[in-house]
Parts: structure tokens; sequence; C-alpha cells
């Protein structure tokens, strides 16, 4: 999805913080760009350094964690005041040593041929799951944001998709020196609850935050809830 996706959270949080949304490469206006996790955090980094940027906040959602997780190990944590990531793991392939990652494995799609061809249904899929199911509003939720992943260019997600797979920022986690909320819907079907607990034992500054009538899209689901969340975690710092 683009930057677009925060919107609601942006017009919330207006009167307290600056926002800002870019559309990461393969999305958007970036749609151009080649996608993948290493190119994403170099933007990240190019916007912060541009508009001379301090004390930021990093939101990162799904895909969102991968790049602020990457942007932090690669650039330093000196301009970020705090992180928050949303209902992510750090490597989504499962594999011998790593069982937290995607509750149900797809790595083959990552070289799919037809991932490209298929991305209408594809969008589908992704949009099905990303909200509980208890939301009476689901169905034109899910259209919402099936319409919005539509809107990226097919082939770069492709890409993206691959590098995700291969992505792996473990490492990354035990040096986040900054206040860090983890951020997860109680409903979530992506990613197994003890991600948590492995997450919290180290990084010894994060904890933990549910959003009880939420899936994977807490922002998205219970805006309101998230914007103030959002806003005690920054008050809890300055």
């Amino acid at each position: 999805m683009d930057g677009s996706v925060f919107d609601e959270q942006a017009r919330r949080l207006a009167p307290r913080f600056r926002c800002l949304s870019p559309d990461l490469p393969g999305h958007g206006h970036s749609r151009h760009l080649t996608a993948n996790i290493p190119r994403s955090a170099e933007m990240l980094d190019k916007m912060i350094r541009d508009l001379a940027l301090e004390d930021v906040i990093l939101v990162g959602w799904s895909m969102g964690a991968l790049v602020a997780w990457r942007y932090l190990a690669r650039f330093g944590q000196d301009r970020v005041a705090g992180l928050v990531t949303v209902d992510m793991s750090p490597k989504i392939a499962n594999g011998p040593d790593w069982q937290f990652g995607l509750l149900r494995e797809t790595r083959k799609e990552a070289a799919d041929p037809n991932y490209r061809r298929d991305w209408t249904k594809r969008a589908q899929a992704i949009a099905s799951g990303m909200f509980s199911g208890d939301a009476p509003d689901q169905p034109a939720r899910i259209e919402a944001a099936q319409s919005l992943i539509n809107g990226q260019n097919p082939g770069l997600m492709q890409s993206m998709w691959a590098s995700m797979m291969k992505t792996d920022e473990r490492d990354a986690i035990g040096a986040i020196h900054v206040p860090w909320l983890i951020c997860y819907g109680v409903h979530s079907q992506i990613y197994p609850s003890e991600l948590r607990k492995w997450l919290l034992e180290r990084a010894p500054h994060a904890r933990a935050l549910g959003f009880s009538e939420s899936g994977h899209s807490p922002h998205l689901e219970e805006p309101a809830t998230f914007a103030r969340a959002l806003t005690r975690f920054v008050d809890g710092i300055h």
C-alpha cells in the first residue's frame, strides 16, 4: 500500500505532530523506483536528511517495520527519538532456527511467474487478511484496501516480496536503544503471539500494546485508539 493508508492517522495527529508518510519504492508516486527493503531504507534516510528532521518517531506497519529496522541498523539512531512497529517479524521466512515468521508460509510466491499477472487476485488475498473478522464493516474495509493494493506496480511488488522473504533483521533488535512501542492486533493471524515475547526479551527499551478489536491493521481498525496510543507514547518520551 502507499502512504495514503496513513491519511486518517495524519489528520488525527496533525494538531500536535508533523506527519510524513512517504510512498516507498514501487508504491504510489515512487512506483517507478527499484523496490526492495535496502532501497526503501535509503529513501527514508534521504528524506530525513533532506528535510533536516530531528527527534523522529518512526512508525512502521508490517513491511514498514522491516524498513525501519533496516534504517536504524544501517544509518543509526541519532535522528530518531522513538520507534513504533505494528504486527511484524524481523524475519518473515521460517526455517530450522526460526519459527516466528509468517503463520502461513508462502515463500514460493516470491518466484512465482504468475504473481505479476495475478496481482488482482493477490491483492484480494492480502486485503482479506488485514482485518479482524469481527468487524461489522469488514467487507467495506477489504474493498477499500484491495483497491489501494491494486494501484501499486505488480512487477515491482514481486521484487519487494522477494526482498522481504530474504530480509533478516534479527540482529538489529537488540541494538535498538530508543523507546519502542510494539503494537499488535489481538485478532491478527499473520504472526505467532510468541514473537512478542522474543522481541521483548531482546529489546530492553520496548513494551508491547495490544488492540482488542484489531487484526493486522490497528491503525485502520481502531484509528482513534491508535492515535491516542501514539500520542501517549510520544508524551512519555519528551
